[in-house]
């Protein structure tokens, strides 16, 4: 397999999750969350590792300047995405995810066709298939593997949900189906973090930091068990009373997490455990 073949495939594979989450997000805003996450940990290492490789040999300067635009203009429309995801601007967020599909096509097609000949022709196989192994090394140092913001974005997908059942109160069938949406999502959640995040914590850090770990696992059964089992029927009233309950014990929980323990696992955890985790979890919450 040639390095311009190589290039391809991984290409390939970024833009086919991406496309996947894209959609996802146009069709429910909530999974924007998913959308933002994945691309902040892979597209973007991804494109932080060319410039320092395959960009820095390139002997066409001004290729190379409008491809690292367009790196910019890539972080800018996730920005804009991430922004109308915010505001809850369903149009924005279908409208820019468009954009930004379009540009990642537009971008990773001149990087086939035009940065990877030209490579070819100045470099030999030798150098430029270490060029791409490099590359592929950079790329997973640049990887941030933040579990914090990961865990975090999936708390804003449940909020999100939240929101848009009280919004159907007055739809039963709709309200019952955002229900069973937010029942799961929770679940999950609850689900990877004890036993996935929580455990591997418990693990590398000193003994005296563990203690905020069984206080949120006692919360998470009093959260569970403000939810109705699944399938069953929520009226009006039932409906009401559930997401204030739920809304009040997340609030606070969701806080403690984001400003304590989170931040404590990120610096407990060494990053090639919190890359595992990071995919791992990230796999999980997109699967509800």
């Amino acid at each position: 397999m040639t390095p311009a073949e190589k290039l391809h495939i991984h290409h390939e594979k970024l833009i086919g999750t991406i496309r996947d989450l894209a959609e996802r997000a146009k069709s429910d805003n909530a999974e924007a969350s998913l959308l933002i996450t994945f691309c902040s940990e892979y597209l973007i290492s991804h494109a932080e590792a060319e410039e320092v490789t395959l960009y820095k040999a390139s002997t066409d300067a001004a290729f190379v300047e409008s491809m690292i635009h367009e790196h910019r203009e890539i972080k800018d429309i996730l920005e804009a995405i991430g922004s109308a995801y915010g505001k809850g601007n369903s149009a924005g967020i279908v409208s820019e995810t468009e954009e930004f599909i379009t540009l990642l096509d537009k971008h990773f097609g001149e990087e086939e066709n035009a940065l990877m000949p030209g490579l070819t022709k100045e470099l030999s196989r030798e150098e430029l298939e270490g060029l791409v192994q490099e590359a592929h090394q950079v790329e997973a140092e640049k990887k941030k593997s933040d579990l914090w913001s990961l865990f975090e974005h999936d708390h804003k997908r449940i909020d999100f949900n939240i929101s848009r059942l009280r919004k159907s109160a007055g739809s039963p069938e709709a309200a019952n189906g955002i229900y069973s949406k937010v029942r799961a999502q929770l679940l999950k959640h609850i689900e990877l973090e004890e036993a996935v995040l929580f455990p591997a914590f418990s693990e590398h850090a000193e003994p005296a930091q563990t203690g905020p770990v069984q206080v949120m696992i006692a919360e998470h059964r009093e959260i569970t068990s403000i939810l109705v089992t699944a399938g069953n029927p929520v009226d009006g009233n039932s409906l009401g009373q559930n997401i204030d309950a739920l809304i009040g014990r997340l609030a606070v929980h969701n806080k403690k997490e984001e400003l304590i323990l989170y931040p404590m696992i990120n610096r407990a955890l060494r990053t090639p455990d919190r890359v595992k985790i990071f995919k791992e979890c990230f796999e999980g919450m997109a699967a509800v």
